[in-house]
Parts: structure tokens; C-alpha cells; sequence
């Protein structure tokens, strides 16, 4: 944050949260303080003005902020029997054994009934990841989108990638036409 050259400098923050391969689950309310945390930082600083944000969320509950119950929470199971399938249907088959690990390891401790009920706590005490926090969505492009699609090979496979959001800031990476994952952009 130090002055170069005459120019100033902006910040990045990066915050991924509750993506299987990361293990360790952060609460909504550590996230929430990391997002108010890196917009003070920069509204703050007498060297930096800009800055960017990019949250990738693996977490299904997102979307279910307005359930009525903890019956509405298996819905999450058609998110993690997506993940599931598409490292099926995408692994090598002479790789089966690593698959399996990858799956006990990554995917497992999320379908448990205790991680549905802790995040069904915490999705009913309303910490909404995205909102409310200052930031305002950054535009994603259309080579963005491009480039994502070419990547996962849309149209050859069942992967699907789209925009989203009110901003068109978020870009939703689909199997077969379930959410796995979102990233979004913020300023």
C-alpha cells in the first residue's frame, strides 16, 4: 500500500469459501468479518482508492436462505450427488482408487447430518456471504465468459457455465444443471 512512482496502488483480496478440496470450514461470521475487514482496508488507506474482491462459494445453502425447515436442507444432497457424478463420469477410469480418496476426503464430511444442521443454523441466522457488506458487484466480461466455457469444454460435456447475479458479477459452474460452484467479483 506504499505510493510508486506517483501512482497509487489497489488491493486484492481473494476469499474462497466451503470449496470441498479446502477441508477446514470457515462460519459464515469469520467470512462476513473478512469481507468488512478487506473494504475497510481499503476505504481506509491513504495509498489505495481501488481494489478488487473475488469469492469463490462451493456452499449449496446459499441458495436456500429462505427455508422453512431443516427438511428443505436435503436439497443439499442433489448438490453433492452432482459432485459426486461429475468425477465420475470425468475421472480416469484407471485412476478409480484416487477418485475414491478424493471423495472420501473432499466430499464426505459435507454430507454428513451434522454439517447440514450446522449450516442450516447458520444459514437461519441470516449471514448473508454477499450481501451487505459494501461491496458492489464487478461486471463480468464476455471474453470471461468465453474462456470459462472453453475451458470445461461446453457442449462436449455436461458441464455448463453461466452469469449471473444482479450485476451479471457471478459465474455459476453447472453439472448437468446443478450449481457446483460460484465465483463473483467485487469492487
Amino acid at each position: 500500500m506504499k505510493k510508486r512512482g506517483g501512482r497509487r496502488e489497489w488491493l486484492a483480496f481473494n476469499c474462497m469459501v466451503r470449496l470441498p478440496h479446502m477441508g477446514r470450514r470457515r462460519s459464515r461470521r469469520k467470512v462476513m468479518n473478512f469481507l468488512r475487514v478487506a473494504r475497510d482496508m481499503i476505504s481506509n488507506s491513504a495509498n489505495c482508492s481501488k481494489g478488487i474482491l473475488t469469492f469463490g462459494n462451493g456452499d449449496p445453502g446459499e441458495k436456500m436462505k429462505n427455508c422453512a425447515g431443516y427438511g428443505a436442507f436435503f436439497d443439499y444432497l442433489v448438490h453433492y450427488q452432482a459432485l459426486m457424478e461429475s468425477m465420475e463420469w470425468n475421472f480416469p477410469v484407471h485412476l478409480g482408487e484416487a477418485r475414491t480418496a478424493m471423495e472420501s476426503l473432499f466430499v464426505a464430511p459435507y454430507v454428513s447430518s451434522l454439517t447440514w444442521f450446522q449450516n442450516w443454523e447458520e444459514t437461519r441466522e441470516g449471514c448473508d456471504l454477499q450481501a451487505g457488506t459494501g461491496w458492489a458487484g464487478r461486471k463480468l466480461s464476455r471474453e470471461n465468459l468465453m474462456e470459462a466455457r472453453e475451458i470445461v469444454k461446453e457442449g462436449e460435456t455436461s458441464y455448463r457455465v453461466n452469469i449471473e447475479g444482479q450485476n451479471e458479477n457471478e459465474m455459476v459452474l453447472e453439472w448437468r444443471g446443478t450449481p457446483l460452484v460460484s465465483l463473483s467479483t467485487w469492487r
